[in-house]
């Protein structure tokens, strides 16, 4: 009875709200089948929206340069013509590819206009094109888009103020539009392949054709914007909503007065400062990437709160998979129940909990819960264009590269496994410095090697304590329909702290090399009988075999585990900077491997007696 009514209240709260304001489910699925099941859910939450701009990811644009890395963040951001090749496109841009993301689109929009809902477009915009393109078209060019420091080539993005380019815009958005009802558009710009001509965010500074540089920002901003709604409306949809965001604020100032209806900035209008209000985490936002789905149940429970504080913003709902189910289900059971206030987060997960493990497991399941929430706060300031686990654990392949002496010394055979998909686009040894995050090493040195050092030691208890409590749940409940979750919790809990020790390790390692003469022979012997050697050899000696024995346990525990771990690129051929190899495994043993033999490539510079 107490489900029925809490269903039933959920419904009066949706029923009140979804005919006046856009409700949004985000999930990345595999198939179509998996997006019906989305379309239902959403359904089921009372939302009208689904995200369905979910694309294959365009490794053609990496493949034309796989040296620069620069493309990887925009492989699997959505752009018009990535759906639709105009005709005066065809020469440079793959119809084919083009054409299987198209054809998926309409394949969504038809399940959606069968359950009543509509589209929600997300993507970046405006895209650069190839650089051919302006070749052939050089009153096309716009700005310069790219970050200098993070890529190897100049991009650019068209310039939206010339007529070309907004029929080219137009008569895709309106052919989408006519396979998938959309009703909402956003867009990224300024930032991963994509930009506004003289826009104040820009990677290069404010850029632009000389010919549109004295034009207002903001008349161009809603000028563009106005192409995604008169292409809608050209399609039969009628009046659909358009956002852009990643819009410095000098330029959100200038573009708030002049906004036509259904527009905004930034997600804001004059009389609106949070159009859009979310909950949950999804790939770039998860701070427990790369690891596979931990629960975040806390940031669920504040963000439904901060939903029912927003009585007139547009919602939307994320998931990282169709198999995040305890999120699923804990946004369907608490959807406008929770009172505003800590305490009643709590007690709604305290009650969630108790659903899964029963009145008496309650506190420690949720306890494992809160202690996530713990470590994100103890790490969220490790981030500069990202948060460290995907800098520098995915980015720069801190979990899967060698920690040796001299890597560039290393074979190709011994380097291009993980070389290959490291985000580095300045020189070899920048390659080869574990502190260079993106071109930016703020990291560097001994203070920073001290600071997440000290940052691990109070953290540390925190993730052992909540591998203790789950295996200590998992084992109380082997047998009960929910002890597989919670054996995948132990194990995805396990497979974190080595992410842990893997980012302490690499910082504390870069920084013992970067004040090591390593270039100089050992100094002279010492005559004390109880010196086995330079001190700090000892150090590297435990640390190296620390990685070692590490890397080759997390093999272990991913080849054994009941289901995934880690973030994987579904096949070999989509393995890219954002996501490690599907064969992580095989990478953290040929790491391994690699570190055993060249152990001893210390000594060329760190004095050991035992010779």
């Amino acid at each position: 009875m107490k489900r029925l009514v809490a269903m039933a209240f959920l419904g009066v709260c949706v029923a009140a709200t979804a005919g006046t304001r856009k409700i949004t489910v985000r999930i990345p699925t595999e198939n179509l089948d998996e997006f019906r099941r989305v379309a239902e859910l959403a359904k089921e939450l009372g939302a009208n929206h689904v995200w369905a701009t979910q694309i294959e990811p365009s490794m053609w644009i990496w493949d034309r340069d796989r040296t620069d890395p620069y493309p990887n963040w925009g492989l699997e951001n959505a752009t018009v013509f990535k759906f639709v090749v105009p005709e005066a496109l065809k020469e440079w841009l793959p119809a084919d590819y083009a054409r299987r993301n198209f054809e998926t689109l309409a394949a969504r929009g038809k399940i959606l206009r069968e359950l009543g809902l509509k589209a929600q477009f997300q993507g970046n915009e405006p895209a650069f094109f190839p650089e051919e393109v302006y070749r052939a078209h050089p009153t096309w060019r716009g700005p310069r888009c790219d970050q200098a420091r993070r890529a190897r080539h100049e991009y650019y993005a068209p310039c939206v103020d010339n007529p070309e380019v907004r029929a080219l815009y137009f008569e895709a958005v309106k052919t989408i539009c006519t396979a998938c009802p959309f009703d909402a558009f956003s867009f990224l710009s300024n930032d991963s392949g994509g930009g506004l001509c003289w826009a104040e965010g820009l990677y290069a500074g404010e850029n632009g054709p000389a010919r549109c540089k004295g034009r207002s920002i903001g008349k161009r901003i809603t000028d563009f914007l106005s192409i995604f709604q008169e292409a809608a409306k050209a399609a039969g949809l009628g009046d659909v909503e358009a956002n852009v965001f990643h819009i410095g604020q000098t330029d959100e100032i200038k573009t708030l007065p002049l906004l036509k209806p259904g527009q905004s900035v930034n997600n804001k209008t004059l009389t609106t400062q949070a159009r859009q209000v979310g909950v949950g985490r999804a790939g770039y936002g998860d701070f427990t990437f790369p690891v596979w789905l931990l629960p975040h149940l806390v940031d669920y429970a504040r963000g439904l709160q901060r939903m029912a504080a927003a009585k007139d913003a547009n919602l939307s709902f994320t998931f990282r998979s169709l198999e995040d189910v305890d999120a699923i289900e804990f946004v369907k059971r608490y959807q406008g129940r929770i009172a505003p206030g800590e305490a009643a987060a709590q007690k709604a997960l305290e009650e969630f909990a108790a659903s899964r493990v029963g009145a008496e497991d309650a506190v420690v399941l949720t306890g494992i819960w809160n202690d996530l929430e713990r470590i994100y706060e103890r790490v969220d300031y490790m981030q500069t264009g990202g948060r460290i686990f995907m800098l520098g654990t995915v980015h720069q392949r801190w979990l899967t590269r060698p920690f040796v002496a001299f890597p560039e010394e290393l074979k190709p055979e011994e380097k291009d496994y993980y070389r290959a998909y490291q985000f580095q686009a300045q020189t070899e040894a920048d390659a080869d410095d574990m502190s260079d995050l993106q071109a930016n090493k703020w990291l560097k040195g001994y203070g920073a090697a001290n600071l997440v050092q000290k940052t691990v030691f109070r953290l540390s208890p925190i993730i052992t304590g909540a591998i203790a409590s789950a295996e200590k749940l998992a084992k109380r409940h082997a047998n009960e329909p929910y002890g597989k979750e919670l054996k995948l919790l132990e194990l995805r809990l396990r497979a974190f702290r080595f992410v842990i020790r893997n980012m302490l390790r690499a910082v504390t390692f870069q920084d013992l090399m970067d004040r090591s003469d390593r270039h100089s022979p050992p100094k002279p012997d010492s005559p004390a009988l109880r010196e086995q050697g330079d001190a700090r050899l000892a150090t590297i000696n435990q640390l190296v075999r620390d990685e070692i024995d590490d890397s080759l346990e997390l093999a272990a525990l991913i080849d054994a585990a009941p289901g995934r771990l880690f973030d994987t690129a579904p096949t070999k051929a989509f393995t890219s900077v954002m996501h490690f190899e599907p064969d992580l495994s095989a990478s953290l043993r040929k790491k391994a491997e690699i570190m055993e033999n060249h152990r001893r490539d210390f000594l060329r510079f760190l004095r050991s007696y035992n010779r």
